[in-house]
């Protein structure tokens, strides 16, 4: 896969040019300063700034996070009416929809219908927190039939489409759906967790709507990739106002070790690492050399960041 195919250049620009301009109209005199968002820490050095953020990363478990960052409100206020969210509704995401389901949901549903079976996850009941129109869940209940399918989607649009496809739905969001507290086998939440104002208590919510032994998976972002650590503050994921938070795999691990969990899995599944820094406009000697290597010790190269929990596509799987 390439990044390409799913995040088109031309149009991954126009957003991200979109949210810059949507961050600078928010008034930073109301931003707050924030510990860490993986260990709670208060030790923090500043990495570097982007379109007038600050992105620090906490000297004790080395996550990457935003501080002073928007409030809760500022943020919620971006997501529903801002033109980069609009951009992405109108734009961006149906530019992309099919080449998404068969690069992106489709492998993602076997992978996750594989782990089911191999750890043998008593699974019947499961909710995507940020369901969007439903085409994760549409893939899963391919993999694996007679599933019953929620959702938590806080757009009302998208909710509708959920539920025009037999997915009962909660026009809500995480933090609010508490009428489904203690309800799921399994909770699935993608690519969520680098977006939101405060981790710990979006997390908890996650965490509360799984039934006890249950387990959630949670994919996202996080600052122990290749590309990330290679490009910093040049890096096109990261993008403020959006993208607030990157965890290191250290910082996943005692998230949610201090929420209780009774089992934390991290690993590192992603295919792009390379061909985002290879792609990036960036040159270095490392970079110039690991090109004229050619495409097999590139792929051999992704393998390896894969393997050792080095590539920024982060998969957290959790029971409760």
């Amino acid at each position: 896969m390439k990044e390409e195919e799913i995040r088109p250049k031309a149009i991954l620009d126009q957003y991200l040019k979109l949210s810059a301009e949507d961050g600078a109209k928010l008034d930073k005199n109301l931003f707050q300063e924030c510990v860490c968002q993986a260990c709670g820490g208060t030790r923090k050095e500043t990495k570097f700034e982007k379109h007038g953020y600050t992105y620090k990363m906490c000297l004790d478990c080395h996550s990457l996070f935003c501080s002073p960052r928007p409030t809760p409100d500022q943020i919620s206020s971006l997501y529903f009416n801002s033109p980069s969210s609009t951009f992405w509704s109108n734009v961006f995401f149906p530019s992309v929809r099919d080449a998404r389901r068969e690069k992106l949901f489709k492998p993602k549903a076997k992978k996750i219908a594989n782990l089911i079976k191999e750890k043998g996850l008593a699974v019947k009941t499961v909710c995507d927190i940020g369901a969007g129109h439903g085409l994760f869940l549409e893939e899963l209940q391919k993999e694996i039939p007679g599933l019953s399918l929620f959702a938590v989607e806080p757009d009302s649009t998208s909710a509708e489409v959920c539920r025009s496809k037999g997915i009962e739905t909660l026009v809500s969001t995480a933090e609010d759906a508490k009428v489904w507290r203690n309800k799921f086998d399994l909770v699935l939440c993608s690519e969520v967790v680098e977006h939101v104002h405060n981790v710990k208590n979006f997390v908890s919510s996650v965490h509360s709507l799984v039934r006890s032994g249950g387990h959630y998976l949670i994919t996202g972002l996080g600052y122990d990739g290749f590309d990330i650590l290679t490009l910093q503050d040049k890096s096109k994921a990261v993008s403020p106002p959006h993208h607030l938070n990157f965890l290191s795999v250290e910082g996943f691990n005692k998230l949610f070790i201090l929420l209780g969990a009774r089992s934390v899995e991290v690993w590192t599944p992603g295919q792009l690492d390379v061909d985002i820094v290879i792609n990036s406009g960036i040159e270095n000697e490392f970079i110039r050399v690991l090109k004229a290597r050619g495409d097999s010790v590139v792929r051999e190269f992704q393998e390896f960041l894969a393997r050792n929990q080095l590539s920024s596509h982060t998969w957290i799987l959790v029971q409760k």
